[in-house]
């Protein structure tokens, strides 16, 4: 009678135990506070899987604390309830620390992206003009790095940049090779404005071509100079020959010229000197 009397005032108190369980209410505002702060420091976008777990545990933590109140014997809800808040606590920190950090990254990665916004902007024009397919996919790449920065993936931007950065330098190398192209171009123009193609008829001489094209018998060394590849013998032109006659000398050629025609004379044979 004794043991049963004393099993009824344990089983009373027990039962005035968990009826009378508190909910972990402390727990449950240090949890809140945990979500919230993963949240604040952009968690759902930098650290989507963290922060998903962090809060599907806060929840059902909440649902546990809501059973609750349909039950008389409230301690083995709140216990779970507890868990469960704990569970999400660490998950938000755990977030927290993944946001944080991913973000510094993509952060960082967004100022060298902005230095590349400015290195396209400088070589817009002439690679517009000399590259514009490679120049429209290096914008392409740019919007999706900076997409990536946006969306926080560092490791997507990284790879992007890359890619960006490899693409740029191409194109300022076919830029300078078709600056290279133009201006060699324009030089074999500006050579070609200044001379001129005389060809050689029966009865011409040095001599006389330099009195023709110089208005200067004098400035005959001067064609032969330009010529000697095909000339021998200053004093044996052929009919046929063409030679190139420069419209563009400097004091020097022709003093040097004149002074050698007047030392070695028009009339001898060609010694050779």
């Amino acid at each position: 009678m004794r043991y049963f009397k004393m099993l009824l005032l344990i089983t009373v108190v027990s039962a005035f135990l968990f009826s009378c369980a508190k909910p972990p209410v402390k727990k449950y505002s240090d949890a809140q506070k945990s979500v919230n702060e993963a949240w604040a420091v952009d968690a759902d976008k930098c650290a989507p899987k963290e922060y998903a777990a962090a809060k599907k545990s806060f929840e059902e933590a909440e649902k546990e604390m809501e059973e609750a109140k349909n039950h008389t014997f409230k301690g083995k809800y709140y216990d779970r309830a507890e868990a469960k808040l704990e569970e999400a606590k660490a998950k938000a920190e755990k977030a927290k620390k993944v946001a944080q950090k991913r973000k510094e990254a993509a952060d960082k990665i967004g100022k060298d992206l902005d230095e590349m916004r400015d290195e396209l902007d400088s070589i817009k024009d002439d690679a517009k003009k000399y590259d514009p397919v490679a120049y429209a996919e290096a914008e392409a790449l740019y919007e999706k790095a900076q997409k990536a920065v946006d969306d926080c993936k560092p490791g997507e931007a990284n790879l992007l940049m890359t890619q960006l950065e490899e693409k740029i330098a191409k194109i300022k190398e076919n830029i300078a090779k078709a600056k290279a192209e133009e201006m060699k171009k324009a030089l074999e123009k500006e050579k070609a404005a200044k001379v001129e193609n005389y060809t050689v008829v029966k009865g011409d001489c040095l001599w006389k071509i330099s009195e023709l094209k110089y208005m200067n018998p004098f400035m005959w060394p001067l064609i032969y100079w330009t010529n000697k590849d095909m000339i021998k013998d200053p004093d044996l032109i052929y009919p046929g020959q063409v030679f190139k006659i420069k419209k563009d000398f400097t004091s020097t050629e022709k003093y040097d010229a004149i002074n050698f025609a007047k030392n070695r004379g028009p009339w001898s044979l060609f010694d050779g000197k």
